[in-house]
C-alpha cells in the first residue's frame, strides 16, 4: 500500500475524544512515520531515534511527548540472541508503537482490546503504554529460563564428561549474557528516570504499574548478575578440567618413564662393547636379561597401582 494513504487513512481514523493507538509492525514506512510525528508535533531527533535500531534503552521527554526505546531480546532455537528494537510515544490521548520487525508478541494486547477484556478500553493512554512495557518485559522472563537452561546444560557436560573442552560454548553464552546485560541496565535507569520525572502524559495512578514493572526489570537483572557468576564458575570449571586432563597425561608419561628407566639401565649396561662381559658367554644369558627386565617392570607395576599412583 502507498505510504501517503496509509497515514492519511490513519489520521482520519484519530479520534481527539479517544484514546488512539498507533502501531507500525516495521520500521520501514519512514514517509508514514514522519507524517504522523509532523500530524502529532513530534521533534524530528525524536522519529530519528524511533528508526536508530542500535539505541540503547532510554527515556526522554518533551513538553507533549514522552519518548521510551528498548530491546525485545529473546533466544531462538539455535540458542542465539535475536534482539529487536521497539519504541513509544505517548502523548496526552495516544500513543504510537513502532518495533523493527513483525512478530506476535504485542498481539494478546490488541486481541484484549478488540474484545473488550479487562480493563484496558476504560483506561488512558498512559495505561496502555504501561501493558505494552509489562509485555516485553515479561517476556524477559523465557530469555532468563533459556539462558539457565544452556548454563545448566553446559555444567552437566562439563561434570558427566570431565575431558571434553566447552570453551567456546562457554564464551558463547558469556557475551550474550553481556549484551543482555547492557540493554537491561539501561531499561532499569529509563524505567527510574521515567518514575522519579513525573511526566504529566502518565497519571499517578498508574505509577503503581510502573514500579511493578521496575521490580520485573530489577529481578531480570539480578538474575543477569548471577548468571555471570555461574558462567565465571563454569570457566574454572572447564579450565579445571584441562588441567586434570593434563596432569592425567602427565602421570602417564611418568609412569611409563619410571618403569623404562631400571629397563634402560640394564639394556645399556649389555649394550657396552667390552669385551670381557661374563653374562654374554652363558646359554641362557639372553633370555636371562629379558627375564629379568620383565620381572622389574611388573613389580613396578604392582607397586604404583598398591600405591594408587595411577
Amino acid at each position: 500500500m502507498n505510504q501517503e494513504l496509509i497515514w492519511k487513512d490513519i489520521v482520519d481514523k484519530i479520534e481527539p475524544s479517544q484514546v488512539n493507538w498507533i502501531h507500525f509492525f516495521t520500521l520501514d514506512q519512514v514517509d508514514a512515520i514522519e507524517k504522523i510525528g509532523q500530524h502529532f508535533d513530534i521533534h524530528s531527533l525524536m522519529l530519528e531515534d524511533t528508526l536508530n535500531v542500535e539505541h540503547l534503552p532510554k527515556v526522554e521527554f518533551s513538553e507533549k511527548h514522552v519518548f521510551f526505546t528498548l530491546k525485545i531480546l529473546s533466544l531462538d532455537q539455535d540458542k542465539m540472541l535475536e534482539q529487536e528494537h521497539a519504541s513509544f510515544i505517548l502523548g496526552d490521548d495516544y500513543l504510537i508503537s513502532l518495533k523493527e520487525q513483525r512478530g506476535e508478541l504485542l498481539k494478546p494486547i490488541r486481541e484484549r482490546i478488540e474484545n473488550n477484556v479487562g480493563k484496558v478500553r476504560t483506561k488512558r493512554a498512559d495505561y496502555l503504554f504501561y501493558l505494552l512495557l509489562d509485555t516485553i518485559v515479561d517476556n524477559y522472563f523465557l530469555l532468563i529460563e533459556k539462558l539457565r537452561d544452556a548454563l545448566e546444560d553446559i555444567e552437566d557436560r562439563l561434570i558427566e564428561k570431565p575431558s571434553g573442552n566447552l570453551i567456546h560454548e562457554i564464551h558463547h553464552i558469556k557475551r550474550q549474557i553481556l549484551t543482555v546485560r547492557k540493554y537491561i541496565l539501561s531499561l532499569r535507569e529509563a524505567i527510574i528516570n521515567l518514575i522519579n520525572e513525573e511526566p504529566d502524559q502518565i497519571f499517578e495512578s498508574n505509577y503503581k504499574y510502573l514500579r511493578d514493572v521496575q521490580d520485573h526489570v530489577n529481578f531480570v537483572f539480578e538474575s543477569i548478575e548471577t548468571f555471570r557468576e555461574d558462567q565465571k564458575s563454569l570457566m574454572e570449571l572447564n579450565n579445571s578440567n584441562l588441567n586434570n586432563n593434563m596432569n592425567q597425561v602427565m602421570k602417564t608419561l611418568t609412569v611409563v618413564a619410571a618403569i623404562f628407566i631400571p629397563l634402560t639401565f640394564i639394556a645399556g649396561i649389555y649394550g657396552m662393547n667390552f669385551q670381557y662381559i661374563p653374562e654374554l658367554s652363558l646359554k641362557w644369558g639372553y633370555f636371562g636379561v629379558w627375564g629379568l627386565m620383565l620381572t622389574i617392570a611388573v613389580l613396578m607395576v604392582w607397586y604404583m597401582k598398591r600405591k594408587k599412583w595411577f
